[in-house]
């Protein structure tokens, strides 16, 4: 009678652990796949033209220096090297690197880790050092990529 018991707990494991290596399995399966490069984010996309104006890290309007992702630009324009940059999340995904050719042919590479209130669609906002930097940007017409 011991030895059938035994047994019958030693199918009962043997079942239990199949089933967990099966769940192994599946999620190192789908660590694959999401570590996977998409077609799209392994490639730069298309030009697309935009709205731009500026902004700066404070304002009259509850600006707090504090980007739409948590990073502080109360003293730097840049993130991670590349400028700042607000963006239409449904339109450029937050934390993509783009890069921005203004209007005078010019480009620089920018991170899009802000949004804005007004910022909807093809438009983005540029992080400038201060008011008259961003009168002095105005709005213009820019190409934007993305690069990742």
């Amino acid at each position: 009678a011991a030895i059938q018991s035994a047994e019958s707990r030693n199918r009962e494991l043997t079942k239990e652990i199949t089933k967990k290596v099966e769940k192994i399995q599946a999620l190192e399966d789908e660590i694959k796949a999401l570590k996977k490069p998409t077609p799209a984010a392994s490639k730069t996309s298309v030009w697309r033209t935009f709205t731009a104006t500026a902004y700066t890290a404070f304002c009259s309007e509850g600006c707090t220096g504090i980007t739409k992702t948590g990073v502080d630009v109360s003293h730097s324009i840049y993130y991670e090297g590349a400028r700042v940059i607000a963006v239409d999340p449904s339109v450029i995904a937050l934390g993509s690197t783009v890069e921005v050719r203004l209007a005078d042919g010019s480009s620089f590479r920018a991170k899009a880790i802000d949004v804005g209130g007004a910022i909807k669609g093809a438009r983005l906002d540029l992080l400038v050092a201060n008011e008259a930097d961003a009168v002095q940007f105005g709005r213009q017409s820019v190409e934007l990529r993305v690069i990742k």
